[in-house]
């Protein structure tokens, strides 16, 4: 390719070298007259226009991958679409072409840095900054701790901006000083709003400081070794390597060349075939994504099915062992405490986690609860009786009647979004909406199909009530659509499960325990029981805890309390705070409870801090008219639940 053809003038290279390595900012300077300075907080990101590459052009930037192949047909075999003309390139091909493009026409210019220099840049870095670490030795030297790799990114391509504002260097100070072992930073550009200086500010940042530095893990869209020279010039530890869009020859180029360096990659893989690749090419550390970047569907089993394909192959990978030949990784997907187990089992020595973290109110807080050690893990989810003390975990957004409200729920971090069958209530939904807000909330989360809990049979009710809050929470790292039904048959409430795709039910009428039973539906269900009070004082009916205790069964998947009028003719619904010490005693007693009736933006965390309860249940106190969400306060409903449930914890 000729890169004279794809610029139309001098200017427009001068501006890719401004922006192809680093994603310029009003204060700072280019990344590689930067990366030895700091910054006190982050800058604002000026608007930057980039080129635009034609179908053609990303096509033919992604075929000369193959060049310097002996083999193309072999070394290329893996890749999406190889072979056929007519193949419309994925978001991931796209991005990875444009990073070809970008870094072919920074390269041209005769002012950027050569190898030459950035190999001296290193010397200079580690002279006055430290050696590189090795992955593989970070990770293994965890056990029996799983190993973390905290991100940081500003924006992703499925998810939009995500935490724009935020400081690298402060942030992963946040990671580290919470247990991190690796920060990874994205340093693309236009999808991902990063860029090597954020990097750099990372490893200053995390550098000398009372904890163990952390090794810090470049992930970018890696073609060229110019990439990885830069990389470790800029303070980076390791890189990424995508299989997926890197022909096998390549692949071993850049492997080689990063052990040239003293630095040890990080292999990502997907499919079977790119775990073949891999290993032909020598990877040592490979990274499972449980997202698939072509269609950006997630599935965590990948993780384990690569787990099982390395056994089959002889492949040994023991986290225990210092000396282990290889080290399996899970780069996505993950959020909870179970995430971690469900590979702790398997011999993962690191996860990967990224959104969630960035999105979290205290990422220390979060990363205290996903339980690295073992021992955290067994102490946190043990079910032996007395008070539950866990504090609030889930936030549900009830009464959504459109896709847009319940997008904007989810993006704010709600767990269970609930939808409304109730003829009689303003909020009531067709079939075809609720279809409609699955389809949303399932495209958010990744995933095309509904999404199971994993039960396991206690002896008491409520033992089961809590292993159930446990199984729930891990679900519902990505939302859940719950139908709301009230004194309406079981092969109506089936039939909308089975219609719509529902995740789970929520009996609002009076059919008593045992119509919670999942069986009736083929999904869990959430009981609610209403706490009858009285509307002049505010105070529950006598005896109104210990009722609701002796009514347990093991049939509900949970409780929900809500509020009933005394004297009114129906419960539930009414917009009307219940005496809150009522879920302080079942707690007491054992009962994780989610709380509903008279929740607003304004009075939640008042609820979450005096009653620390399993979940809060919002409808009309986030809407602008019924059946119409008021956006800014769902978003200030979850946020303040979350901060007050941190600030309870403490």
């Amino acid at each position: 390719r000729n890169i004279s053809s794809m610029l139309s003038s001098v200017a427009c290279l001068l501006s890719l070298l401004q922006i192809g390595v680093s994603f310029q900012t009003a204060t700072k300077p280019h990344a590689s007259t930067a990366m030895f300075s700091t910054l006190e907080e982050a800058p604002v990101k000026q608007a930057i226009e980039y080129p635009k590459y034609t179908e053609d052009e990303l096509k033919a930037a992604l075929d000369s991958l193959l060049e310097g192949s002996s083999d193309p047909s072999y070394d290329g075999r893996h890749l999406f679409g190889f072979g056929d003309p007519e193949h419309k390139l994925s978001k991931l091909q796209a991005i990875t072409a444009t990073r070809i493009l970008d870094y072919e026409a920074y390269l041209a210019d005769p002012n950027s840095p050569s190898e030459e220099s950035l190999r001296g840049k290193i010397e200079e870095f580690w002279a006055e900054h430290g050696p590189i670490l090795s992955l593989q030795k970070v990770i293994q030297g965890q056990s029996p701790r799983m190993a973390l790799a905290a991100e940081f990114k500003r924006a992703s391509p499925s998810k939009g901006d995500i935490a724009v504002h935020l400081n690298a260097g402060e942030q992963a100070q946040k990671y580290a000083g919470a247990g991190a072992n690796i920060i990874s930073v994205l340093t693309e550009p236009r999808w991902f709003k990063g860029g090597l200086d954020d990097m750099t500010e990372v490893r200053l940042q995390t550098t000398n400081q009372q904890y163990e530095r952390p090794a810090v893990l470049r992930k970018e869209f890696t073609t060229h070794k110019y990439q990885i020279t830069e990389a470790i010039a800029a303070g980076a530890d390791t890189i990424l390597l995508i299989v997926a869009v890197l022909p096998q020859h390549l692949l071993k180029e850049l492997i080689d060349h990063a052990r040239s360096l003293g630095m040890e990659p990080l292999v990502e893989v997907h499919a079977d075939s790119e775990l073949d690749v891999a290993l032909e090419a020598g990877a040592k550390v490979i990274g499972v994504n449980n997202r698939n970047l072509h269609t950006f569907q997630m599935d965590l089993h990948t993780t384990e099915h690569v787990a099982e394909l390395l056994t089959e192959k002889g492949c040994q990978f023991d986290h225990s062992d210092p000396n282990s030949e290889y080290t399996i990784c899970s780069l996505s997907g993950m959020s909870t405490a179970f995430d971690v187990n469900r590979y702790r089992r398997i011999n993962v020595g690191m996860c990967l986690i990224g959104e969630s973290l960035m999105r979290a109110a205290d990422p220390s807080v979060a990363i205290q609860g996903l339980c690295l050690d073992p021992a955290d893990f067994e102490a946190a989810t043990m079910v032996a009786g007395g008070a539950y003390t866990a504090g609030t975990k889930i936030v549900k957004i009830c009464g959504i009647t459109n896709p847009e409200d319940a997008e904007v729920a989810c993006r704010a971090g709600a767990n269970l979004i609930g939808v409304i069958f109730v003829p009689k209530s303003k909020r009531c939904v067709t079939a075809d909406q609720a279809k409609s807000i699955v389809h949303k909330v399932r495209a958010f989360g990744e995933r095309t199909g509904p999404l199971t809990l994993s039960k396991s049979e206690q002896e008491s009710p409520l033992n089961q009530m809590v292993a159930n809050a446990h199984s729930v929470e891990d679900v519902a790292r990505r939302p859940l659509v719950v139908g709301v039904f009230q004194n309406q048959s079981p092969e109506f409430i089936r039939e909308m499960v089975e219609e719509c795709g529902l995740d789970m039910i929520q009996l609002h009428g009076d059919e008593g325990m045992e119509a919670a039973n999942e069986s009736l539906y083929g999904v869990p269900a959430i009981r609610v029981v209403d706490i009858e009070t009285d509307p002049e004082t505010g105070l529950a009916a006598e005896g109104a805890a210990e009722k609701l205790l002796d009514s347990v069964t093991k049939d509900p998947v949970a409780i929900l309390l809500d509020t009933s009028i005394k004297g009114a003719a129906n419960g539930g619904g009414t917009g009307v705070t219940f005496d809150w010490s009522i879920a302080e005693k079942v707690q007491n007693a054992g009962l994780p409870v989610i709380i509903a009736g008279g929740l607003t933006p304004e009075n939640v965390d008042e609820a979450v801090m005096s009653t620390r309860p399993w979940g809060v249940d919002v409808s009309s106190g986030t809407e602008a008219s019924p059946g119409s969400k008021d956006h800014e306060k769902v978003r200030t409903f979850i946020s303040s639940a979350r901060q007050a449930a941190i600030e309870a914890s403490k």
